[in-house]
């Protein structure tokens, strides 16, 4: 079997349906070469973009084994992804150490917090008995002897 034969369908590697116009096509491609993570995925766009705008008879046979309304929901997120893989914090110019942390300080707020007292209606909430479920009260020998 040939590597050809192993790729994917160029509809699917762009994610676009098969009645996609020329125009969609190379915008996705790029977008995809642009965003790509390795060469080899540069190239599988670049293939996809290449099968699609070639020979009509290329582009009809890959239409053709493309299943009809396919989503491609996985295929944006792989996008999403790829797009925002860089962190967008620039942390250079900080250098952070374990002095520039006040840890006492967090503590205090941590104890803080947890002796906050409790608004009234969850304090209601909680000290109210739950309500009886109708019937008898299960007991042991019920549960394990029916």
């Amino acid at each position: 079997m040939s590597t050809a034969d192993r790729r994917p369908n160029p509809f699917h590697v762009l994610a676009l349906p098969s009645d996609a116009d020329e125009q969609s096509i190379v915008e996705r491609a790029e977008d995809g070469i642009r965003t790509a993570g390795s060469e080899q995925e540069r190239a599988l766009y670049d293939w996809a973009m290449r099968e699609l705008i070639g020979h009509p008879r290329t582009r009809q046979r890959h239409a053709l084994t493309e299943p009809p309304g396919t989503g491609y929901r996985d295929r944006a997120w792989d996008a999403f992804v790829r797009r925002h893989r860089a962190n967008p914090a620039d942390l250079r110019g900080h250098r952070l150490t374990p002095d520039a942390f006040d840890l006492p300080s967090a503590v205090r707020r941590v104890v803080r917090e947890l002796h906050r007292p409790l608004p009234d209606a969850a304090r209601a909430a909680l000290e109210r008995p739950a309500p009886d479920a109708p019937g008898s009260e299960l007991e042991a020998r019920d549960v394990l002897f029916g």
